[in-house]
């Protein structure tokens, strides 16, 4: 509670504008990204779950989507490189990157002020049910460099990695959906 309190104060005094220094602005997401290495470097725990919201703006602007994609993809590098130079992370740490969702082959009627069209995900559409997921780590623990092309897994696969990972997927088989992505692994 006091770490937070000193975030906050941070914040309502301005010490927290632009803290990576980047020469525009800085998103939400990327403020998220900020706040995650903080507790990281701070607390070091077993687990954190970030989430990015900016990156849903698909529906109405995918010109600001494309913006929003290239510092989301910016910030979890600076997360990354975060984690490589945080004694106890460093070599320690998996790092999985996913979409909540994908998007629809077909465009939605909304175009953008550049003209772009616009992107939805909806169920009626089974494109939208594909996503990527990134998976970093140390190279004992992840398939260095490997590029799965298929299909492997589906987005309900990433809570049993994760109690894969932690050692703890013994105890949840059977009661959630999803495998083990044992693919992106040694």
């Amino acid at each position: 509670e006091a770490w937070v309190d000193q975030i906050l104060l941070r914040i309502s005094n301005g010490s927290i504008n632009n803290p990576w220094n980047i020469p525009s602005y800085m998103s939400g997401d990327m403020y998220n990204i900020y706040f995650a290495e903080e507790v990281l470097k701070e607390f070091k725990p077993e687990l954190l779950v970030v989430n990015m919201f900016g990156v849903d703006a698909c529906h109405t602007n995918f010109t600001g989507y494309c913006d929003a994609m290239r510092r989301a993809d910016w910030a979890v590098g600076h997360l990354w490189k975060t984690i490589q130079n945080t004694p106890g992370l460093a070599d320690d740490t998996v790092l999985i990157v996913a979409p909540e969702i994908g998007r629809n082959g077909t465009p939605n009627s909304i175009v953008d002020a550049n003209g772009r069209s616009a992107l939805d995900h909806t169920n009626g559409d089974p494109i939208a049910k594909e996503i990527f997921c990134m998976v970093a780590g140390p190279p004992s623990v992840v398939n260095q460099g490997k590029v799965l092309s298929q299909e492997v897994g589906r987005s309900v696969d990433i809570v049993p990695t994760i109690a894969n990972i932690l050692g703890f997927d013994s105890e949840i088989q059977g009661l959630l959906p999803g495998n083990v992505l044992y693919d992106a692994f040694v």
